[in-house]
């Protein structure tokens, strides 16, 4: 394994985010508000290329992409995966209240602003398939696992990893507001910092992707109903800021 790799994909993942949107801002002409919008859809595509590199490195470094994942010995049951499924709501959730409420004072609803129907409908699919692939693997199978083979040193090989995969939210969407920035990092550390705490402890992975692909499921289901129902985002925002 490369000694700099688990060090770099994760520092690339969050820069691939702010290229991204600014590249779709440059290429639409829109400002970054009105492109945050189509967070979802660029996300999905960000996490193709994440799959696409990642395949790029094992292949370079003479291992697979399956590797990463680890599900040969992953001895994870349903119960098992449950109990992950309902730690990540509660905390992925608290988390977002929690210190939306700290920091605005409301929940913002920049999440789940509408895009056309069948981009909506198809991304309700693909973002919670394509996170799972992209991030599990990059943050815990690569970075995580490949920090503390080279280093030993466990609270670096957990704290490395998270603290990038907590950043790389404040850039989804891309906003240069003080406030969204630390919102969307916080909202999300305290969640990850458990889960690589758990994951160094067990290195089942595949419980905690089912986890987050449920979180994700959960954004883009109100995505697809405030696309369907525009007067429900309206209803949500004002409500919100009220």
């Amino acid at each position: 394994m490369s000694k700099t790799g688990p060090f770099l994909l994760p520092v690339f993942r969050s820069a691939l985010f702010i290229f991204a949107g600014l590249l779709l801002v440059q290429l639409s002409g829109q400002s970054l508000i009105e492109a945050s919008q189509w967070w979802s859809i660029l996300c999905t595509a960000c996490n193709l290329v994440t799959i696409a590199v990642l395949a790029l490195v094992c292949r370079k470094e003479g291992t697979t992409f399956r590797s990463l994942l680890g599900f040969d010995k992953d001895p994870s049951t349903w119960r098992h995966t449950l109990k992950m499924v309902g730690l990540m709501l509660l905390l992925g959730i608290g988390g977002m209240y929690g210190f939306g409420f700290l920091i605005y004072g409301y929940i913002p609803v920049v999440m789940v602003q509408p895009i056309p129907v069948p981009l909506a409908a198809l991304n309700l699919l693909l973002l919670p398939l394509t996170i799972v692939l992209a991030e599990f693997p990059l943050y815990f199978g690569y970075s995580l696992n490949g920090i503390d083979r080279i280093t030993g040193n466990k609270w670096l090989a957990i704290g490395y990893p998270m603290f990038f995969y907590a950043l790389q939210h404040s850039f989804i969407p891309l906003l240069f507001e003080g406030q969204h920035i630390l919102f969307r990092f916080l909202s999300f550390l305290p969640l990850l910092f458990v889960l690589g705490l758990l994951y160094y402890k067990e290195r089942r992975l595949r419980s905690l992707m089912m986890g987050h692909a449920v979180l994700d499921l959960a954004t883009g289901a109100q995505i697809l109903m405030t696309s369907l129902f525009p007067a429900v985002y309206l209803l949500m925002k004002s409500a919100g800021e009220r």
